[in-house]
């Protein structure tokens, strides 16, 4: 499953440039940006490097991908571990005329598989994990309002905030190691969204 979803992602990266050049407004001499490369700094801070990036649709709209990733142990000797690929396809609508700046709604679809365990979220988040290993997949849905400034002719930062909702499926064990088989689960869940993005823009 994880194969095809790296598909379905990497064709999409392909086309969002030929998508955006079709719908691009014709006749408007204003010099729209038209790619934004972005990174999530909170994101990063969870040593997990992620990178996004956005195309134009028009003048208030973009379409875009994120990719990120944790392929290591944040402490071997506690074996704690949030290993994890994560991909969202998102779209924004801008409530000015102005892509890439000030205010944004943007909705998302996030897939991604993980493999946590021994890990203490905080203000008491999926409780699961914290003497448990879980291995598994999860999709989600969710939105986020966020606004962008403008730091430099090519450099923004963005501030965003939103949730989702989202359904994930795994396989449960006894200890973040190799502790034993305890049997298939899933659940439902809430995901909070917060960003701190710093922003490249590609004219």
């Amino acid at each position: 499953m994880f194969g095809q979803v790296l598909t379905i992602a990497l064709l999409l990266i392909l086309t969002i440039p030929l998508v955006a050049e079709a719908q691009s407004p014709m006749g408007d001499d204003r010099p729209l940006p038209r790619v934004a490369l972005r990174s999530n700094l909170l994101y990063d801070a969870t040593l997990s490097p992620n990178l996004g990036l956005d195309v134009r649709v028009d003048s208030t709209r973009t379409i875009g991908l994120l990719a990120g990733f944790n392929a290591w142990d944040l402490d071997k000797t506690e074996n704690k571990k949030w290993r994890h690929m994560l991909f969202s396809l998102r779209a924004r609508k801008y409530l000015n005329d102005t892509i890439f700046h000030k205010g944004y709604f943007e909705t998302d679809i996030i897939y991604s598989h993980f493999n946590v365990g021994n890990i203490k979220f905080p203000f008491g988040l999926y409780k699961s994990v914290r003497d448990r290993r879980l291995q598994g997949d999860l999709i989600a849905l969710g939105g986020k309002y966020g606004y962008s400034w403008i730091m430099a002719r090519n450099w923004r930062i963005e501030a965003e905030a939103g949730v989702a909702v989202g359904y994930a499926w795994f396989k449960e064990y006894e200890c973040p190691h190799c502790g034993t088989f305890l049997g298939n689960g899933d659940r439902i869940f809430l995901l909070p969204q917060l960003g701190i993005n710093v922003v490249y823009i590609i004219n």
